[in-house]
């Protein structure tokens, strides 16, 4: 899966985990914040990359509010609709 508003951000063919983390993120199976976490995992080269797909698609998204650790991710902006199992807000 693939939208135009982040093809200028992918270069190349990705490696298949990152493709299925992107493919979760696309259809709001993971947050923004697992999908910076895991995103890069099999190639660092890949950290750049995610951050252009966020700025792209998560308006809300501030990298000063990253803060990987225990919950590793960003925590104000959520994918899922809430109330849902797995869902923070």
């Amino acid at each position: 899966m693939m939208l135009p508003e982040i093809a200028s951000c992918v270069h190349g063919h990705l490696h298949w985990f990152s493709q299925q983390v992107l493919d979760y993120y696309l259809t709001g199976r993971f947050t923004t914040g697992e999908f910076l976490r895991w995103f890069h995992m099999p190639n660092s080269d890949y950290l750049s990359m995610s951050e252009c797909i966020v700025h792209r698609l998560d308006p809300n998204y501030d990298p000063s509010q990253w803060t990987p650790g225990v919950f590793d991710g960003y925590l104000p902006v959520h994918h899922c609709p809430p109330k849902t199992p797995g869902c923070l807000t």
